[in-house]
């Protein structure tokens, strides 16, 4: 049987303590009220696995193809409300399943689930008027599979389960890549899965080595328990190396640029907005981040951040297939999150402002990033103002990621540069984080416009269906409109972002202006037909 509890899990995500619900000072018509709402919360957390598995039965009959289609967009939706449930306090206990599986929400698991599940949404949406019937069957199995993995380990609190889940994602996902079934999609299959069962080899040791010290499962246990053991540099680079396969690290991401060219495109759209950030989430919930500083880790961290952020904007400069430059930009944005994730570690104090600042990045990114790998597949429409209205909402979450004032990309770099302060950090290169993020958002905007520029150079006309309309419109005003109302939009002083990036304006503009004149200067030398490496 499953059982429902309430564990107080604080803001970072690390629960202080299981046992039953047991509300003091509660009279029976609340006690009553407060059950309903536990037992909403535990059947959405299963149903959140439940529903994508459950929709494998589809495959078993051919006839079924187009209702599985069909399906994509809702099996995300128990996921969505889960998110959307202002009932965070809650865990589901399943005994029956693996070690004692535990599975729970938080603050940080809600913001990373509302996201995930949104862009799977959104893209589910986006499929149906993408996909056409070769292979059907096929990738509607690995969409699914890949998307209970996903979801499923934002949600787990075992590492049993959360392992699992993210093996299941990892593998599934491979079906995704090679969808397509040419040369080029089986290369990049084959260096995903290399590199992919090379990073499971050290993730999974590191989480056996750090539950067999912290004598439990838990993942919220892990951390602390690291912290406290002698040879905790060998399970924190292990954990660092196996979840920075997923997150793009430098030297890792590989098979980032050779994926994302060959998926659909509906697949990019997750593999680059949802999926990366495992990685990321996998760091938060099982570093000691917030349990010692680690100044030499923090060091580390900040080298590959600003290596990733600022090098693979350079690398993706030399491309001209629109989706290996947003490939390259997700390893730039990325490696921006792992130099704030390098500074928690350098100093625990810091730790509440820097998760902020990580989660709204991560928001604001995931989101972003999403709508512009759908735009890669969009048929401009024929007539001249129609094509205007279609380049604006292109273009709005592009210069979004270089910090665009009024956007969600000028409020996750104002909550970075917040967050960065360095008189607020005692590591070797605390005095070059301003240098290193203005440096990215240059990096950033230059890559952004080399983006504009292949899009242009690749677009089609004609009609769209529908449904790829839909689900481009609705990913386009989840990045320009809901990300305002999802969790850490609100600054310490309780004021939203979005009022302080009016007041930023001129720190958020200089480096946009500053690009765009680089690249009006490489447009004349160069004219008009460019070069690339692709």
């Amino acid at each position: 049987m499953a059982s429902v509890g309430d564990c107080g899990l604080p803001a970072i995500g690390r629960p202080a303590g299981l046992g039953t619900f047991q509300p003091a000072g509660m009279g029976r018509a609340d006690y009553h009220e407060r059950g309903k709402s536990v037992m909403i919360t535990a059947s959405l957390l299963l149903m959140t696995v439940v529903l994508p598995l459950g929709s494998l039965l589809l495959a078993f009959r051919q006839r079924w193809q187009k209702v599985y289609l069909y399906s994509l967009p809702l099996l995300p939706v128990p996921a969505l409300l889960a998110g959307l449930n202002a009932e965070l306090q809650n865990w589901l206990e399943l005994p029956w399943l693996l070690l004692d599986g535990t599975w729970g929400l938080d603050d940080l698991r809600q913001s990373f689930l509302l996201l995930t599940s949104a862009l799977w949404a959104t893209a589910g949406i986006y499929a149906i008027g993408y996909l056409n019937t070769r292979k059907l069957r096929a990738f509607c199995v690995f969409w699914a599979l890949t998307l209970t993995g996903n979801l499923g380990l934002i949600i787990s609190v075992d590492l049993a389960s959360f392992y699992s889940f993210f093996a299941l994602m990892t593998f599934a996902a491979y079906g995704l890549v090679v969808h397509e079934g040419t040369a080029e999609a089986n290369r990049a299959g084959r260096v995903y899965l290399t590199i992919a069962v090379a990073g499971e080899m050290a993730l999974l040791t590191g989480l056996l080595m750090a539950a067999q010290h912290a004598d439990s499962i838990l993942l919220t246990e892990l951390p602390g328990a690291i912290a406290n053991y002698d040879r905790s540099w060998l399970i924190i680079g292990l954990l660092v190396s196996g979840f920075g396969v997923k997150a793009g690290l430098p030297f890792l991401h590989f098979w980032l640029p050779l994926a994302h060219p060959v998926a659909p495109t509906p697949a990019s759209a997750v593999l680059s907005g949802a999926m990366i950030k495992a990685g990321l989430l996998g760091w938060l919930v099982t570093l000691p981040i917030g349990e010692l500083s680690l100044p030499g880790w923090g060091n580390t961290l900040v080298v590959l951040g600003a290596t990733g952020a600022i090098g693979g904007a350079m690398l993706g400069m030399m491309h001209i297939r629109p989706k290996t430059i947003l490939a390259y930009s997700s390893i730039s944005q990325m490696g921006l999150i792992t130099l704030m994730v390098g500074a928690a570690m350098a100093n625990a104090a810091q730790t509440a402002t820097l998760l902020t600042a990580i989660t709204l990045y991560a928001l604001h990114h995931g989101l972003a990033k999403g709508c512009l790998f759908l735009s890669t597949a969009i048929k401009m429409p024929a007539e001249r103002r129609s094509r205007r209205l279609v380049w604006l909402l292109i273009g709005v979450p592009g210069l979004s990621l270089a910090g665009l004032p009024l956007t969600s990309g000028a409020a996750a770099k104002l909550a970075m540069k917040d967050a960065l302060k360095p008189e607020q950090y005692d590591f070797t290169l605390a005095e070059h984080l301003p240098l290193i993020m203005s440096a990215g958002a240059v990096a950033t905007m230059l890559l952004i416009w080399r983006f504009f520029w292949a899009l242009h150079q690749s677009v089609r006309t004609g009609p769209n269906h529908r449904c790829t309309w839909l689900g481009w419109l609705f990913a386009t005003g989840c990045s320009l409109v809901a990300v305002w109302f999802l969790p850490g939009v609100w600054t310490h002083s309780g004021q939203p972002w979005f009022v302080l990036t009016a007041s930023e304006g001129w720190s958020l503009i200089w480096p946009i202006l500053i690009a765009t004149a680089m690249s009006i200067g490489w447009w004349i030398a160069r004219g008009r037909k460019g070069s690339g490496v692709d």
